[in-house]
């Protein structure tokens, strides 16, 4: 049986905005009910990276990238239902 990979996330935020705190609870919740799937999520700040959110596209934060994928999530993460999606598209 093969072995499942790890899926990578970054979520890209800028330091000391409201939404970047939310974001990184929110995410966090989500990733502890994803039990049989591992993920790595990264945080990159674009105040401290700003070439890697324009190699990435990112023109809003906070925005949660799944680079493997392509597909981002922009927004503080708030609404569960959409969160789950997300993760669960990336199996």
């Amino acid at each position: 049986m093969a072995e499942r990979q790890n899926v990578r996330l970054l979520l890209f935020v800028a330091d000391g905005e409201p939404r970047t705190f939310a974001a990184i609870q929110n995410i966090g919740r989500a990733l502890e009910s994803f039990h049989e799937r591992a993920f790595l999520l990264e945080i990159v700040n674009v105040f401290d990276e700003p070439e890697r959110a324009m190699a990435e596209r990112v023109l809003v934060t906070p925005t949660l990238l799944a680079p493997e994928s392509a597909r981002r999530l922009v927004g503080d993460l708030s609404e569960s239902s959409m969160v789950n999606y997300f993760l669960q598209s990336l199996r």
